[in-house]
């Protein structure tokens, strides 16, 4: 799969000549150019904006140095954080080059006591004049840091670049020509700070923002050449076989040498290193790692590498960078289906990542041998529960929902079933969550939605983006469609006389039933849909005293709606759908018609006559129902009546398939 990063990544070199110049930007914070003369002195000591400096507050790119800032930053950038330790071993200056000086203003909370800077937490409420002096206690300490580390740091970058230092002057095998600049750039940095420290939008500094420092007197073209070999020359980690020119590199791998029990003790492989890639190789997949790292992003994410089919690599990232906005995955592919008028996208490998404190993480990386963006033929949610929502003022029944694409199944289903927490849709902003932290106390069902999410989210990614139709069965979705409604049920409210989670729980039920058939690889499950209309013809029927229970399924749902009814019956100031959990925990039909039976004997003095006869049909059918049968398999019949509009309360009006 490397080899497939290499190929993919060397093709948009290739093809898009101009990619790494996409959506490039400087560091967020203040970029200073400086000039030092021939003797070493420094020349422009009156810094003007737009000449020699220039800030980026993150958002304005109308900015004179501009291109200067992305350039100069570009030349003189760390590998990865790890690498930073062979300029600094404290990490504290950032660049890695001794034409520049970069740092931050980020303190960690054991820093921010030690040199007593205050730690606001949330529940302070600091005035505007505290956090002002607060930072610019941050920048004092940060520049006293920085100055105690400059030494090693230019030592370390003249070592490491092959300029080497003996009696105050540089040299290398060949006289190198700008070494009082280097010199004398370092021997002024003090002045060049307090200098700085005058600039106005200094005082903007903190946190992760930067101050950069060039040293402009080099020319840009010998920094990078400069900057190229010290990448060559660091890229790999540890060894380098030396003959072949081979390593191990930092992408997305830790090399354990000083980790002696992760090494591969067994292993005929040199070190216990499984892989070694070449310099160009290496060279290569650091350059993926840049554009992955960009913000913002010139890579969708999950992003689909196609496996010989580089035309195919470069119409997706050009479209993905043509749009204007940051597409998501979903949309991206909606688009380039629409435009090339695609039925299926083949062969394919899809990267997904996230973008951490820690840096990036692969979350998963597999190979999709065939993706399906259409369903096959449209699936209809019928609204079996007559779910409604309230429209001017007034109870509208909601409509079937058509789902003919993967990612309708996803906004659609995913959202409702896991409480609008695996998929968020909020003012049409649509954010996933398959891989990230789950925090209980902010997932809508608590511990049991969360724990449900935790469950099967991998399996619904693996569904839904890689097209793997074995990732979820029947039982699967049974289990996660009553687990869902459970929630609701336990978290459920009563006020103004309804019932919070109410149409919520309808919803999901006519997902359940609607889906029912959706993923039964075995084509054998009947058509939910049909049988709960037949079950509500049914029912009407046993309540005109016209027939009796004539089956387990009639019996589950014929006690669902007497259990419905009697639930409105109750008084309690503690009236919510958590009731229904007695009746759930029943494993037997016996157990339940005896919770029934117990209710019926609470309420019966509050039965209204209009609706006696139908009531006492159903109950009579409902408790005298012969066998003891186990209810597990039921529960979604039961669940059904309770949900569906109570049969008990209709006069006249017969039941009809449409309800």
């Amino acid at each position: 799969m490397i080899r497939e990063i290499i190929n993919f990544t060397n093709g948009l070199l290739s093809d898009i000549p101009d990619i790494m110049q996409w959506n490039i930007q400087p560091d967020k914070g203040l970029h200073v150019f400086i000039d030092i003369d021939e003797t070493g002195n420094w020349a422009n000591q009156n810094l003007q904006q737009g000449i020699d400096y220039d800030y980026y507050d993150g958002k304005n790119q109308d900015i004179k140095l501009w291109n200067d800032c992305i350039r100069y930053q570009e030349a003189t950038e760390y590998i990865t954080m790890n690498k930073v330790s062979k300029f600094d071993k404290k990490k504290k200056i950032h660049s890695c080059s001794p034409f520049a000086v970069a740092f931050n203003f980020n303190f960690n909370d054991k820093e921010k006591s030690e040199l007593g800077i205050k730690i606001f937490k949330k529940s302070d409420k600091p005035s505007k004049e505290e956090f002002k002096s607060n930072n610019a206690l941050i920048r004092a300490k940060r520049r006293i840091v920085i100055e105690e580390r400059l030494k090693d740091y230019q030592s370390n970058s003249l070592s490491i670049y092959g300029i080497k230092e003996k009696d105050g002057d540089l040299f290398s095998n060949q006289p190198f020509i700008y070494g009082k600049q280097i010199m004398g750039f370092f021997n002024n940095l003090h002045k060049i700070l307090n200098a700085v420290e005058l600039i106005a939008e200094y005082s903007l500094l903190t946190g992760k923002d930067y101050l950069h420092l060039y040293l402009r007197t080099i020319p840009i073209d010998v920094q990078e050449e400069l900057h190229n070999r010290y990448v060559k020359q660091e890229i790999f980690s540890g060894e380098v076989m030396s003959k072949e020119h081979f390593g191990s590199v930092g992408f997305f791998t830790a090399y354990n040498q000083k980790k002696p029990f992760l090494r591969h003790r067994t292993s005929f492989l040199k070190d216990g290193v499984s892989q070694r890639f070449s310099e160009e190789d290496a060279i290569t997949l650091y350059t993926f790692e840049k554009l992955l790292r960009r913000k913002p992003q010139c890579l969708p994410n999950p992003l689909p590498i196609m496996i010989d089919g580089r035309e195919w690599n470069k119409r997706v990232i050009k479209l993905f960078n043509e749009s204007g906005d940051t597409l998501s995955f979903r949309d991206l592919l909606k688009q380039l289906f629409a435009k090339y008028n695609m039925k299926s996208l083949p062969n394919y490998y899809l990267l997904n990542l996230s973008k951490t404190v820690s840096g990036i993480v692969i979350n998963d990386f597999d190979f999709v041998p065939l993706f399906r963006y259409y369903l096959d033929g449209d699936i209809v949610v019928s609204n079996v529960t007559n779910s409604s929502s309230l429209q001017d003022k007034s109870f509208e029944r909601e409509r079937e929902i058509s789902i003919k694409t993967i990612f309708d199944f996803e906004r659609v289903t995913v959202r409702e079933v896991f409480n609008n927490s695996l998929v968020k849709i909020k003012e049409d902003k649509y954010v996933t969550n398959y891989f990230g932290e789950i925090d209980s106390n902010y997932v809508i069902g608590g511990t049991l939605m969360s724990n449900l999410i935790q469950k099967y989210r991998k399996a619904i990614y693996a569904y839904i983006y890689k097209s793997d139709t074995n990732a979820i069965n029947a039982s699967m979705f049974d289990d996660i469609m009553y687990q869902s409604v459970l929630s609701n049920i336990k978290l459920d409210t009563f006020e103004n006389k309804r019932f919070e989670w109410n149409n919520s729980i309808k919803k999901k039920i006519n997902i359940w039933f609607s889906l029912y058939k959706m993923f039964n690889q075995n084509d054998k499950r009947e058509n939910m849909v049909t049988k709960i209309n037949e079950l509500k013809n049914e029912i009407s029927r046993v309540t005109k005293g016209e027939t009796d229970l004539l089956s387990p399924e009639s019996f589950a749902f014929g006690a669902g709606q007497l259990v419905s009814y009697l639930m409105d019956r109750s008084v309690s100031t503690n009236k919510t759908y958590a009731m229904l959990e007695p009746y759930l925990q029943k494993g037997k039909s016996r157990l339940l018609q005896d919770a029934i039976a117990q209710t019926v004997t609470v309420y019966k003095h509050d039965i209204n006559q209009i609706y006696k006869g139908r009531f006492e049909f159903l109950a009579s059918q409902v408790l005298t129902y012969g066998g003891d049968i186990d209810m597990k398999p039921l529960l979604k019949y039961f669940l059904a009546g309770c949900f569906s509009p109570c049969i008990i309360y209709e006069k006249t009006k017969e039941i009809t398939n449409n309800n």
